[in-house]
């Protein structure tokens, strides 16, 4: 099973991606001279049926915690090489 992402993108209010590197106020104002601004953040998650897109950076994070939160978590590889080696084959 694979371990899901939906990772934080902000975006300017042409659409554009909004760099890491461009920081913000808390209410999106720019703080680094080349950034319009961030107009709203978005995320996506990777298992096709679930986005978000809102002007609230902190929204959109507490909602993607919530929908990954939903997902079962994936069995670690650890365990399942494990169980084979441990494995009595018994006649």
């Amino acid at each position: 099973m694979p371990a899901y992402r939906a990772p934080l993108a902000n975006h300017h209010a042409d659409r554009s991606l909004c760099p890491p590197e461009h920081k913000h106020t808390s209410s999106g104002k720019p703080l680094h001279p080349d950034c319009p601004g961030r107009s709203y953040s978005q995320a996506v998650c990777t298992c096709g049926g679930w986005e978000i897109k809102n002007s609230g950076k902190g929204y959109v994070n507490e909602s993607r915690k919530r929908h990954l939160a939903t997902h079962p978590k994936p069995a670690s590889n650890g365990l399942a090489i494990l169980r084979e080696l441990l494995r009595l084959d018994l006649p």
